[in-house]
């Protein structure tokens, strides 16, 4: 017996261990083609393509099959694959077709072999190809306007692939064209980042599965100066007989500090007590401390004087330090910040999570109640222009991973009139992003 039979012998018996009686059948082209390239040469000229390593499930995949060196017109071309570990499957036996569109029936792991057949020599190529979820990037930045010597949360997220995520965070300033890496691919899904320089940025955080997948997903920061403030408004409302309803003075120690910026009047018809009511609208314009005395001279040539005293800090907020005085026997009225109010609703569920509410700039929006319930409703009130952003995050029990994210970045005019420029995140699968209602 010759060592070349001796050798194909070995070969056969090889295999038929490996694989029982039907598989031997399911895989007699392989079994066939294993004997022949037995027989001839290693040297490889098979230069066939796949069009992707990575095919999100339900699509195709293109399959090509080309060589070097080898008269096409002789050559035969076949086409198998190898789900996860599953015996091999033909997609295509033996033929003059060179390119195939093969989608595959599962997600999961193949091995895919292209294999030509020419003169009686087999050439084979094999590539891995994963079927999985299409991968999305679901990243989330904490605000797209901040004020210089902030800083901003940069939190990555994706979704289908191939689990085994990490992650990558890139910036630009929006006249250049290089990137600056801030944090190359690693399993860190959240970093913080503090720009140097106001500006405007670009943003880019890439999200790589565990197949080598790459989803990217950008975003726009606007660094403002911090000298850039927004005053406060507030009024102060004051009632006098219909009669003489002028009679009211009002005098500021520091009008640097708070001005007067408009008086409105508006009649009140009571019944029992007709009188008009004088809405005094102030606002704040620098730090430092100011008192506003209201006068109010009757027709008896009794006065009415009310002193306030108060604070405004270096975010131009304001305080009544102190009152004092006279109202027509009744209590000093107090002074009320201007506002706008609005709400989100949100699903709730407190047996599987909770949700937690941040706001990146409280000068500009503040939270004034929440409403407990299957849909939870947080109460806003718009504080003066300016820009600011909302976050909603919904966290497991344990309140160690954040389950949904949802980021609203919100701008407000002069007149109180609340914008929302863009939203964000990742909410209950099945729910839209709950919208901002006024």
């Amino acid at each position: 017996m010759s060592k070349k039979v001796l050798i194909m012998m070995s070969v056969i018996l090889t295999l038929a261990l490996c694989f029982n009686i039907s598989s031997l059948t399911a895989n007699a082209e392989i079994v066939a083609e294993v004997v022949t390239q037995a027989t001839s040469t290693s040297k490889s000229v098979n230069t066939s393509q796949i069009s992707t390593n990575a095919v999100t499930f339900g699509y195709s995949v293109t399959l090509k099959a080309s060589s070097k060196g080898l008269d096409t017109k002789k050559c035969k071309y076949a086409f198998f694959y190898k789900y996860e570990e599953e015996g091999w499957a033909t997609i295509q036996p033996y033929g003059t077709k060179s390119v195939v569109e093969w989608t595959p029936e599962k997600m999961g792991r193949y091995e895919v072999c292209i294999k030509i057949l020419c003169s009686g020599k087999v050439y084979k190529k094999y590539f891995n190809m994963i079927a999985s979820e299409e991968l999305v990037n679901m990243s989330v930045i904490s605000s797209s306007h901040i004020k210089t010597g902030d800083s901003v949360t940069l939190t990555a997220k994706a979704t289908g692939g191939l689990a085994g995520y990490t992650y990558a965070y890139y910036c630009k300033n929006v006249n250049s064209n290089w990137w600056t890496i801030l944090n190359d691919f690693k399993e860190a899904s959240s970093m913080q980042w503090k720009p140097s320089e106001s500006g405007v940025y670009d943003i880019c955080i890439k999200a790589k599965d565990d197949f080598g997948q790459i989803s990217e997903k950008y975003f726009e920061l606007t660094v403002e100066n911090e000298g850039v403030k927004t005053p406060a408004e507030f009024s102060l409302e004051l009632k006098a007989p219909i009669s003489a309803p002028y009679q009211w003075s009002c005098d500021i120690s520091d009008e640097s500090v708070v001005k007067l910026k408009e008086k409105k009047e508006y009649s009140d018809m009571n019944v029992t007590e007709p009188s008009m009511i004088l809405d005094y609208r102030f606002q704040t314009a620098k730090s430092g401390t100011a008192d506003i005395t209201m006068k109010y001279t009757a027709y008896n040539g009794k006065i009415y004087s009310m002193v306030y005293s108060m604070t405004v800090d270096k975010h131009l907020n304001y305080t009544v330090d102190r009152s004092e005085g006279n109202y027509f026997e009744k209590d000093l009225p107090e002074f009320h910040q201007i506002t706008q109010p609005f709400h989100i609703s949100v699903n709730n569920d407190s047996d599987k999570y909770s949700w937690k509410c941040d706001i990146t700039n409280a000068n500009i929006v503040e939270l004034s109640d929440v409403e407990k319930g299957y849909n939870e409703t947080y109460r806003f009130n718009a504080l003066r222009k300016g820009f600011t952003t909302i976050i909603l995050s919904c966290v497991s029990p344990s309140n160690t991973e954040v389950l949904y994210q949802l980021v609203y970045d919100i701008s407000v005019d002069e007149d109180l009139k609340v914008v929302v420029d863009s939203y964000d995140g990742y909410y209950i699968e099945d729910y839209w992003l709950p919208e901002i209602e006024f």
